[in-house]
């Protein structure tokens, strides 16, 4: 769909997050949104991008020091299914979260 909005189910996957980036303050987490290739490129660049701010706004609203979240928008490149279905299609629409570990002097 053409929309940033989180899901409510997912609330409380981004609140076990938030708990993990407080007990592991050496910890950064990349938020990526992704899409699927309906509508243009640029398009698609700027919703992925609004998907992976939405859940950052969520864990600082949460007490993460913004530093500490990186968003990412991918757009429709990089597909996880086909985008001739629309359960591919469904699949593609998504934030990935990864926490990486601070490396000190890096």
């Amino acid at each position: 769909t053409n929309s940033s909005d989180l899901y409510p189910g997912f609330f409380r996957v981004l609140d076990s997050v938030a708990l993990v980036l407080k007990e592991y303050n050496k910890t950064v987490v990349e938020v990526s949104g992704h899409t699927d290739s309906t509508g243009t490129t640029e398009y698609n660049q700027s919703l992925s991008l609004r998907r992976a701010s939405t859940v950052g706004e969520y864990l600082h609203a949460r007490g993460i020091n913004g530093v500490r979240i990186i968003t990412m928008g991918f757009g429709e490149l990089e597909p996880i299914a086909s985008n001739d279905t629309a359960e591919g299609r469904q699949q593609n629409r998504r934030v990935e979260l990864r926490l990486v570990p601070i490396v000190e002097g890096a």
